[in-house]
């Protein structure tokens, strides 16, 4: 299993419950070359919230599944894919 650190800036696309609860639904970021990339995501599950949210999320692509952790800073509302397991 492949667990590699990244720090990719991203857009994330979510929904709340009436209980506050956080769920992305997609995501997207920009490659180095500019291309324009984005994620659904199938299955999620909060990490923690140490001042930060984490989310571990799982999507189901044409080829692959994919793993990778969300992180959103509370302080400035900005969202990063931050590792990436699969």
């Amino acid at each position: 299993m492949m667990d590699q650190r990244v720090d990719i800036p991203c857009q994330v696309c979510l929904v709340t419950s009436t209980k506050g609860e956080i769920r992305p639904l997609w995501c997207r970021y920009q490659t180095e070359q500019g291309e324009l990339i984005k994620i659904n995501i199938d299955e999620v599950k909060q990490t923690g919230n140490t001042g930060n949210l984490f989310f571990e999320c799982t999507s189901y692509g044409e080829e692959r599944k994919s793993m990778f952790v969300l992180m959103m800073d509370n302080r400035t509302f900005q969202w990063k894919i931050i590792r990436i397991l699969l």
